[in-house]
């Protein structure tokens, strides 16, 4: 049984049943049947849902804000922004998708075209409810899969809201579908002959195990894990800019953002300008109940992962940083922490999920990439510089999936995403993202 609970009140939202394995099986057969009817539409009657799906779900943007912050405690206006930028996915792919699924010739006799495969399992995790699901599951049913979602239990309102929407914009029933299932009943759905492909967005722990589990059944999976991104700020930056965006970056949905800067490196001679910064901006954040417009920052998603976050922080204090400010649990959130940490620091290896800032000061710029780089992890990187020449070849150096120059690391419908290392594998999102699930077919003329 799920219950879900406001992390802002503590108080008891719902409680709903995990599907029985027979009951499982029968949605996983309707899903095939449901494929075999999708993949034979004609685009044409895609895109017009692409639109509808778009049209609805901004008419309903302030009810599924007050959702996603009601079950995991993102403040309002970050949870409207998650919202709108959702809808432009949709506008995205249904507009460009006919483009990237053309032929593509290779010679005068030969051209790859692409075709559906089956059903997409995505893993989801709680803290983007809409834009997390959607970044799988929109492009691979615009091009003809149909998608499976097991959404992380504390969103789940969340997860049956995203079925309603497909529904209510007119798609047919199974060509998405919510399953409401527990941990052990993801290889039921993996081994299931309509599923082709596994996505996942979470821990390292969870990734390896859901790729074991796709490997054991021959199932193609991409898998994003998180990361220590870095952000480095150069002697010659708009420093204030800079800064801020790291800001901003660091604390947006309480610091629970895989892709948040989590390592800022600014040069030691701007050390102590930085932490006047960020401690001016730190007393100037409006912390409260996020459904008020007016709070920046809000509670931690789940009351079980302060004390994890507090043990991360006194570590990294016992391993040599210097805590300026922070640094303490005040249920239910938790204390937006400015620390200065030595390059050396072992947990600056190791993600820390919440409002912690970390500043490394460095002095040397020719081992800089060397320290970014050490890391297990490799998400996204930004680079604050005016020398746009030097930051192209420190990008070329930078073991990452993405790289953003002058601009935090974001995800775009354009872009492809994904990372490297113990950040996963494979790309969600843009024309590559859009064809990793679907059959690039050779067709040879003789």
């Amino acid at each position: 049984m799920i219950i879900t609970t406001n992390p802002y009140t503590q108080k008891k939202i719902q409680q709903y049943s995990f599907l029985k394995d027979e009951e499982l099986n029968l949605k996983l057969n309707t899903a095939q049947k449901s494929y075999k009817n999708w993949k034979n539409t004609s685009f044409k009657e895609r895109e017009q849902l692409g639109i509808k799906l778009k049209e609805l779900m901004l008419s309903r943007k302030e009810s599924l804000a007050n959702l996603i912050s009601t079950e995991m405690g993102k403040p309002i206006t970050q949870c409207l922004a998650e919202v709108v930028k959702t809808s432009t996915l949709v506008d995205y792919f249904t507009s460009n998708t006919a483009n990237f699924l053309k032929n593509i010739d290779l010679d005068e006799n030969t051209y790859v075209s692409y075709h559906p495969t089956g059903a997409v399992f995505g893993i989801m995790p709680w803290n983007f409810p809409l834009w997390q699901v959607f970044r799988y599951a929109f492009p691979n049913i615009i091009a003809g899969n149909v998608c499976l979602l097991k959404h992380a239990p504390n969103v789940t309102g969340c997860a049956i809201a995203i079925q309603q929407l497909f529904e209510d914009a007119g798609y047919p029933k199974h060509v998405f579908t919510n399953l409401i299932i527990d941990i052990p009943q993801v290889e039921q759905v993996i081994a299931h002959n309509v599923v082709q492909g596994v996505c996942l967005t979470g821990s390292t722990k969870a990734g390896s195990s859901v790729a074991a589990l796709a490997g054991k059944y021959l199932k193609k999976s991409v898998l994003e894990l998180g990361g220590t991104d870095a952000s480095i700020i150069m002697e010659d930056a708009d420093f204030d800019t800079a800064l801020t965006s790291a800001f901003d970056s660091r604390t947006a949905n309480s610091g629970q953002v895989c892709i948040a800067a989590k390592r800022i490196f600014v040069p030691k001679n701007k050390l102590e300008y930085a932490i006047a910064f960020f401690k001016q901006k730190i007393a100037d954040l409006k912390q409260g109940n996020p459904l008020e417009e007016s709070t920046q920052i809000g509670p931690i998603s789940k009351a079980e992962f302060l004390p994890i976050l507090q043990n991360q922080v006194e570590k990294t204090i016992k391993n040599g940083a210097e805590l300026i400010v922070g640094g303490k649990i005040k249920e239910p959130f938790y204390e937006t922490t400015l620390l200065v940490v030595n390059k050396e620091n072992s947990m600056l290896k190791e993600e820390i999920f919440g409002p912690v800032i970390c500043v490394i000061p460095y002095e040397n710029t020719d081992t800089l990439i060397e320290e970014v780089n050490n890391s297990e992890y490799g998400l996204g990187t930004a680079i604050w510089t005016k020398n746009i020449g030097k930051a192209k070849s420190l990008a070329e150096k930078i073991e990452a999936g993405y790289v953003s120059i002058n601009f935090k690391v974001t995800s775009d419908p354009k872009f492809p995403f994904g990372g490297i290392k113990k950040s996963g594998y494979g790309k969600e999102l843009g024309e590559h993202g859009l064809k990793t699930f679907l059959n690039a077919k050779t067709n040879t003329i003789a």
